[in-house]
């Protein structure tokens, strides 16, 4: 056990005295990688900081259950008691039709109206809010609600619901089809350099093999190369992102505030700058270790 650490320890050590020896050149690789992954992460980042906003926006919609206008007070009664049963509702507010219409005439000031109208042309009605925050579920209950006795309609804004849902689900799908083929370019871009070093130290890796040294052995120092590779470019690409955020984010903020939209912005908490350093250093791992069994095969047909 003690052996094999101090086999692992000495070629990342190794390998990282290797990627300073050439520092300008490894310097643009790791940039240019740095640059590829700061998009992702800069996402990443917008829609997590959005999220509380995103959450307060979609957690308060409002279905209003207008009653049928001659319903009475046995069947106002009747459908609070139906509402506040309803285990996917809360909030179960009366608007009483007498109360809307004087701050109908409220807000028309001096202009009487009210005194003109024979009835009341309006209907009692609830407002409730749904618990869930899924369109399609909100406006099943839309439906069921406006099939209850007494009750002659049920409204909600569905289309600025489903607007705000979909620019969710498109921002998180944006994130995924980024992370998911800039992961696949950076394990391109560590197989390709990897193999170039494979190429730069084909009689090294052939007399060590002469030797009868393992695939293991050859192989160990090249992915320790990519890994350093791949961890100091996602320090490049977190601190680019750092950058940007500091940069644009109160910019957006003074954007935002005369619409009352406060994104809270954050970055990276310790648990997911260990997973993303993790999944980084995986890709760079596969991507050295294809391409050194790539070589290693190519030797062995040759030879």
């Amino acid at each position: 056990m003690n052996s094999w650490l101090n086999l692992n320890i000495s070629a990342a050590k190794n390998a990282l005295r290797h990627l300073l020896k050439r520092p300008i050149g490894n310097f643009l690789i790791l940039l240019m990688t740095g640059i590829a992954l700061t998009l992702p992460l800069c996402l990443y980042l917008a829609v997590q900081s959005t999220q509380n906003l995103f959450g307060s926006l979609s957690s308060n919609p409002q279905i209003t259950v207008y009653l049928q206008h001659n319903a009475n007070a046995n069947d106002i009664a009747q459908v609070k008691q139906t509402l506040e049963s309803d285990q996917d509702l809360s909030n179960v507010k009366l608007i009483d039709k007498t109360a809307a219409l004087q701050e109908i005439q409220s807000s028309l000031g001096d202009a009487d109206i009210v005194s003109l109208l024979d009835e009341n042309p309006l209907s009692d009605a609830f407002s409730v809010t749904p618990k869930s925050s899924n369109p399609d579920e909100i406006e099943n209950i839309r439906k069921r609600l406006s099939g209850l006795p007494s009750v002659d309609n049920a409204a909600l804004d569905a289309q600025w619901l489903q607007t705000l849902h979909d620019i969710k689900e498109f921002a998180r799908q944006i994130l995924w089809f980024l992370s998911i083929t800039l992961g696949l370019a950076f394990v391109l871009v560590t197989h390709n350099t990897t193999r170039l070093q494979t190429l730069a130290r084909k009689e090294e890796i052939e007399i060590t093999r002469l030797l009868g040294a393992p695939a293991s052995f050859v192989r160990r120092p090249f992915v320790y190369f990519a890994l350093w590779q791949g961890l100091l470019s996602m320090v490049i690409g977190l601190i680019l992102a750092g950058l940007i955020q500091a940069t644009f984010a109160p910019k957006l903020t003074a954007m935002f505030a005369p619409y009352g939209i406060n994104p809270e912005w954050r970055f990276f908490n310790a648990q997911e700058l260990f997973l993303v350093l993790l999944i980084v250093g995986l890709l760079a791992i596969v991507g050295a270790w294809l391409a050194v069994r790539q070589h290693l095969k190519e030797y062995v047909s040759q030879g």
